[in-house]
């Protein structure tokens, strides 16, 4: 699951400016924590819809921040095979010839919608005050 944010590089060169390489390093890293909790607790409420055995909620969890070309945070299953499962679920499958549509078909994708739509203005608003 991915979701990709443009034009923070004059907020943070802003951050840097005014408070510092290492302050903005921390200020970032808190506003990227913030966001994966509530990426994680979306994505809970939308594998709820299909809970049979509540592995599957149990085991969203949020990494640590990535310093790949940039700072990221992914949300995902832990230890195991869940995420077959919620492939499954996500985009329906096909038993005996049919073609069986899941009752949490699509959820995931409704959840990256809102993540997209709610906690990224949310983090980019926080960077924007701060950069002030």
């Amino acid at each position: 699951m991915s979701v990709s944010v443009e034009g923070l590089d004059s907020i943070l060169k802003n951050l840097e400016a005014k408070l510092g390489e290492r302050r903005t390093t921390r200020v970032v890293n808190k506003a990227l924590r913030s966001a994966g909790e509530k990426s994680q607790k979306i994505v809970e409420d939308a594998t709820a819809t299909y809970i049979r055995t509540g592995e599957t909620n149990e085991t969203v969890i949020a990494s640590n921040i990535k310093k790949n070309p940039y700072k990221s945070i992914e949300i995902g299953w832990g230890a195991g095979s869940r995420w077959r499962l919620v492939h499954l679920s996500e985009f329906g499958y096909t038993r005996y010839g049919r073609y069986v549509r899941p009752r949490g078909m699509g959820q995931l994708r409704g959840a990256v919608d809102e993540i997209e739509s709610t906690i990224v203005p949310e983090m980019q608003k926080e960077l924007k005050e701060l950069g002030q």
